[in-house]
């Protein structure tokens, strides 16, 4: 990695997950001199690890992907922030062009915006079920 990068994470990982990466990509950079003086520290190249969960139904992946329900985007705020909200925005431009599906918010919230998801949607094949077997006797 020598210029700018985004790292997106579509995967359900646990809260801090972004942290984490990011930790293993300064340490790696670490590693190859990057940051030993105020010199190299100029071109120590910047990156962003962004959390960008899916929200796919099964049988359905391919048409929520083209026309999906909401895009959840998590950042970081202020200024840094800033040039990875810009790239994501552009990135999913063709997906979002009548309605404005995009949601930035900070990164930790994304990550649990996605365990949320996966727990109400438990919740309500629960419930189903239930429902159903009550209707059974």
């Amino acid at each position: 990695m020598t210029d700018y990068r985004v790292i997106v994470n579509k995967s359900t990982v646990p809260v801090g997950t972004a942290e984490q990466v990011t930790a293993a990509i300064n340490a790696v950079l670490a590693s190859r001199s990057f940051g030993s003086t105020n010199e190299a520290q100029s071109l120590t190249p910047t990156f962003d690890v962004v959390s960008n969960p899916e929200f796919l139904k099964e049988g359905a992946a391919v048409s929520d992907f083209s026309k999906p329900d909401r895009i959840i985007i998590g950042i970081d705020s202020g200024a840094k922030g800033e040039r990875a909200r810009t790239v994501m925005r552009d990135l999913y431009e063709p997906f979002n062009r009548n309605h404005d599906r995009i949601q930035f918010m900070g990164v930790r919230s994304a990550e649990l915006t996605k365990y949320a998801a996966n727990a109400m949607l438990a919740t309500k094949i629960s419930f189903m079920n239930e429902m159903a077997n009550m209707a059974e006797l």
